[in-house]
């Protein structure tokens, strides 16, 4: 039906806007001219960019061809009146008093798109975590299946089915003993329906040690668990065969002292762990299966390269040999990674021994030094930089009044002195030369000075950005492509930008002089979301640093350049006063790169000390 709507304003605007993106056939409108006095009205606006008729008056619109129904949105009871004596009675009128239906119905498509998607996002995420469950329960190492209250199979998992040597298709509707019946740990009938039974009237797991027959004698704990439905009924029982064989030889040879040492093994904070002499883990305490995201039991009957990372395995295997080799104890410093963060350990390694004396295996015993080692570093970095900002501030002090008569006596001798004169060069090295020592005394004094930062709320992304629009100023930076890749997420930090600034600078300057100003730079910054650390990192192509000055270049006073040396000292004493680190390392394209570790803000304390 062909149809005006008089009154161009948000209704008008609303109506037309539902019918062209929800049409509703049952009422088969199609709007054909909009009517309204104002020019500047919304619907009637819409309705021009909709290319429909658009009239200031209605009469022009009532004598268009095939006009059907008017709609009246004006809201004017007269108005309505005079209308309604004007229109045929072919044509019907649709009053602004029940024009809501438009709104009812546009309400009505809108809620059940809203459930559709709803409905469409729940489906999507029944699918997910069946994936997921169904990930995890293939996962299992141990036996793992589920049955109904008739005893058929309804899931089994791959370790499950690999067992019995069948396909899963082949093994879901099953009865539990019909598919056993073929292996080593078989289930009968009878005594499924007792285990039932205490199940379903206790609803708790019931447990049993099974044991095969010799000569093949196995041991496995099986476990069988109760699974409810929604009114707490058990519906079905978890079956899992989890193999203790190793467990139990293990017991009956250490029996006499499993107790004694349960509970300092369990309870001790260092990594404690036993391998028999082929290599295998008879015993790890939780420490080192929460190190590296495992349960100690997962580590039992397993040899290091089973569990470990290449790198740790390769060390343990190498330490462990030397100790059988020699049978005595030895102690070792061993560099494991955890969660990508390096840790200094202390392995104490020693053989086990039998009653005999007859050595039947190893044992480790490791105590993290991180924290210690990384304290005596930072201490004796400390007690350099305090004691060195001393004696940098007295010798300043001392040097720089001699410094500035030299300089005043040497430039009023060149100034007395014709430009001719041989002496010129000399006493134009002198001058040159006393600029350079009230340079270093300049930067002794900044040194000794360690003022404290002036803290604010700041983003690591601007401090670079303000770093480099300073370098692209300077000469040195012609040649070299400096690559800019931050992290747009990265959050903010509690800091003064003008020391950070100045590191970021040091650190951009030393990559320009290591690359002889030809070369790229890649200044990045990431956010470490483990540690909540904030990195800044400079990065060069240059030759970068030998493996035997990583550990003296933030000396004071230490430089491979006719600089100062003060540099990267300054740098290390900001970023320590930022409650921060500084890292380098040999970048993969064989230059230096230098990393700033800044604590995240959301991560510092409201009162912080500053």
């Amino acid at each position: 039906m062909n149809a005006i709507i008089i009154g161009g304003g948000k209704g008008c605007f609303s109506i037309l806007k539902l019918l062209r993106e929800k049409p509703i056939k049952e009422l088969n409108l199609n709007v054909v001219a909009v009517v309204d006095k104002n020019p500047n009205a919304e619907g009637l606006r819409f309705a021009k960019e909709l290319g429909l008729q658009t009239f200031a008056d209605y009469r022009d619109a009532l004598n268009l061809e095939d006009i059907e129904v008017v709609i009246e949105l004006t809201g004017d009871d007269d108005f309505v009146r005079k209308l309604k004596s004007e229109l045929t009675s072919e044509i019907k009128l649709i009053e602004h008093s029940i024009a809501h239906i438009f709104w009812d119905l546009m309400y009505a498509h809108e809620e059940l798109d809203k459930r559709i998607e709803d409905l469409e996002r729940l489906e999507k995420v029944v699918e997910d975590d069946n994936v997921f469950l169904k990930s995890i329960f293939d996962s299992f190492q141990d036996l793992t299946i589920v049955v109904d209250m008739d005893h058929r199979i309804t899931r089994a998992n791959k370790a499950f089915c690999q067992f019995v040597g069948l396909d899963e298709e082949e093994v879901i509707g099953k009865k539990c003993y019909e598919i056993l019946g073929i292996a080593e740990i078989n289930c009968d009938r009878k005594g499924m329906d007792e285990i039932m039974k205490y199940i379903t009237e206790t609803k708790k797991p019931h447990i049993v040690i099974h044991t095969t027959r010799h000569p093949n004698e196995t041991y496995w704990e099986v476990t069988r668990s109760p699974i409810f439905d929604s009114n707490g009924n058990v519906r079905y029982i978890l079956s899992n065969w989890h193999r203790i064989t190793e467990l139990v030889y293990l017991k009956r040879e250490v029996e006499t002292l499993e107790q004694k040492l349960k509970s300092f093994i369990n309870n001790a904070q260092d990594w404690i762990s036993m391998k028999n002499l082929n290599g295998e883990y008879i015993l790890v305490n939780p420490v080192i299966a929460l190190a590296f995201g495992k349960k100690p039991e997962e580590f039992i009957g397993k040899k290091p390269e089973d569990v470990l990372p290449p790198k740790i395995a390769q060390t343990v295997k190498m330490h462990d040999s030397e100790v059988l080799r020699t049978g005595k104890a030895i102690v070792y410093n061993e560099n494991v990674s955890i969660n990508g963060e390096e840790h200094y350990f202390r392995m104490l390694r020693f053989p086990l021994t039998d009653a005999q004396g007859k050595i039947i295996g190893t044992c480790t015993i490791g105590r993290d030094a991180t924290n210690e080692v990384k304290l005596m570093e930072k201490l004796i970095q400390s007690e350099k930089l305090a004691a060195l900002g001393k004696l940098a501030a007295g010798v300043a002090h001392e040097i720089n009044n001699p410094l500035t008569g030299i300089l005043s006596y040497a430039e009023s001798l060149s100034e007395e002195l014709d430009k001719e004169n041989p002496l010129q060069e000399d006493i134009a090295i002198i001058i040159r030369e006393t600029l350079r020592c009230r340079d270093i005394v300049r930067n002794l004094l900044d040194f000794a000075k360690q003022d404290n930062p002036r803290f604010e709320i700041v983003n690591p992304n601007t401090i670079i950005q303000q770093s480099l629009e300073l370098v692209h100023r300077l000469p040195q930076f012609k040649d070299i492509e400096i690559r800019v890749v931050l992290d747009d997420k990265i959050p903010k930090i509690n800091a003064d930008a003008k020391q950070i600034q100045q590191v970021i600078l040091n650190f951009l300057i030393n990559a320009a002089d290591a690359m002889k100003y030809k070369g790229k730079i890649t200044v990045s910054s990431e956010y470490y979301r483990q540690f909540k650390k904030c990195i800044i990192s400079v990065e060069d192509t240059g030759p970068g640093i030998p493996e035997n000055l990583m550990d003296k270049i933030f000396e004071p006073f230490f430089s491979t350049k006719s600089t100062s040396g003060l540099g990267l000292a300054v740098s290390w004493g900001i970023i320590e006063r930022h409650h921060g680190t500084i890292e380098v390392d040999t970048a993969p394209s064989g230059g230096a790169i230098f990393k700033i570790l800044l604590p995240a803000y959301f991560e510092l304390e409201q009162n912080f000390e500053r």
